[in-house]
């Protein structure tokens, strides 16, 4: 047949899913199937339930290709089931044609045998057989040699008209099990076709949410690309009147010990003039001179302890939302915590700014000079307050989710001079 049967086809949608393996059993296979789309299934029902709204990005990831998953399961399921219709309808299709073709060929039997018939037990004409008639012997053997030809002739019609019947009956009983195998498929055809357009509105209903979410996440990731302009530009400017503090410090420091020096070189050379010793003069100068201060040398900056003891759950740098598709700068580390837990000093250094931040949520910023500054961002609560110096190690708040956070964790950056640098370098 030029049609391929549906066992056929059944058996190559059997080999396909269980991944072209021919030693497997057929029952492995259908086994395998089975508990490969009822898994899909089960992960199909869960991904519909998730509520896109407050789920993690993550869980909406894995809920989208549970989804698609399970809708392209369905479309090949529909598939297979489109081609096997097809295939046992062909198949019905040529039964009944064979069926047909076997009727006539019935008639054409039936006509012969009906023939031989009279010929048999009407007789022939007087033209054709008179011998048959004749008294004699031998005309009477030729006579019954020629009846029994004539019947046996009817005989081989006879069984060649039921064995043609015969071959009718099988082809009209294979063309009925095709249909019923048709009609079976159709109706698994409508349940999965049911299953699909259930599992695509499922789907739709699930993106409509991520998108309400999408519309929310770029809202707040613009909120968050401002804090961070603001508070880079905040920091410079802390930092910048810090530095001019510190210079008016050490201008006035400077100025009370050159009035220091100058007053004791004058005693020293009231007193010399005194005593009218210049040895004493000279040594008390050198003296005066090795007690001068020495300007402290300028160390790069590293965390002497681990804000909090949690590991790193997203690095610095740029990075793909995994359902939005964006690319947002990620401009710290991300260290996973426990509500609550005290977040400390990563080192030495003076409290710029400490309080509530667009998107950062509660957050310390902290000065360690040279131009570096660290930022602790989501605290649940704030321990410190601004002009504070804290020492590394110190309490400076507690981890939360405050901001734009998914949930609790701690928000770690390095800054030099207001620019968010990775902060992995200068870890312990």
């Amino acid at each position: 047949m030029k049609a391929r049967s549906f066992a056929g086809v059944a058996l190559v949608l059997a080999a396909t899913l269980a991944l072209g393996s021919s030693s497997v059993a057929q029952g492995e296979i259908d086994d395998l199937r089975d508990e490969r789309e009822s898994n899909r299934r089960d992960a199909a029902q869960v991904a519909a339930e998730l509520d896109a709204l407050s789920a993690e990005d993550a869980e909406l990831a894995e809920a989208l290709m549970a989804l698609d998953a399970h809708i392209v399961l369905q479309e090949q399921k529909v598939a297979a089931s489109l081609e096997a219709i097809a295939a046992a309808e062909e198949e019905a299709a040529e039964a009944r044609h064979r069926a047909a073709a076997i009727g006539d060929e019935i008639g054409v039997v039936r006509e012969r045998l009906r023939r031989s018939a009279v010929e048999a037990f009407v007789g022939p004409g007087d033209g054709g057989l008179a011998e048959l008639d004749a008294d004699d012997l031998v005309a009477s053997a030729v006579r019954e040699s020629l009846r029994e030809q004539i019947i046996g002739n009817e005989y081989d019609l006879v069984d060649e008209l039921r064995s043609k019947e015969a071959e009718q009956a099988h082809a009209e009983r294979v063309a009925e099990e095709l249909v019923a195998v048709v009609e079976t498929e159709r109706v698994d055809l409508e349940e999965r076709l049911a299953e699909l357009d259930e599992a695509r509105r499922e789907a739709e209903e699930l993106r409509a949410q991520v998108e309400v979410r999408v519309a929310k996440w770029r809202a707040v990731g613009a909120e968050i690309e401002a804090a961070d302009a603001a508070i880079a530009l905040e920091i410079r400017q802390l930092e910048a009147e810090a530095q001019r503090r510190a210079q008016e410090e050490e201008a006035r420091r400077m100025a009370e010990e050159e009035a220091a020096r100058r007053a004791a070189e004058e005693a020293a050379i009231a007193e010399a003039e005194a005593e009218e010793t210049d040895n004493e003069e000279t040594d008390d100068a050198d003296a005066q001179d090795a007690d001068g201060p020495e300007p402290p040398a300028a160390g790069e900056f590293v965390f002497s302890h681990r804000p909090v003891p949690g590991v790193i759950t997203s690095p610095f740098g740029d990075r793909v939302h995994p359902i939005f598709g964006t690319v947002r700068a990620h401009k710290g580390i991300d260290f996973d915590g426990d509500r609550g837990e005290p977040i400390i000093a990563g080192a030495d250094g003076v409290v710029l700014a400490a309080g509530w931040r667009n998107g950062y949520g509660n957050t310390v910023v902290l000065s360690h000079g040279n131009g570096f500054t660290t930022l602790y961002a989501h605290m649940t609560d704030v321990g410190v307050s601004a002009g504070q110096s804290v020492s590394g190690g110190e309490t400076l708040g507690t981890v939360g989710s405050t901001g734009w956070s998914t949930g609790p964790h701690l928000h770690l950056e390095v800054r030099v001079d207001g620019i968010a640098v990775d902060p992995g370098p200068y870890l312990p």
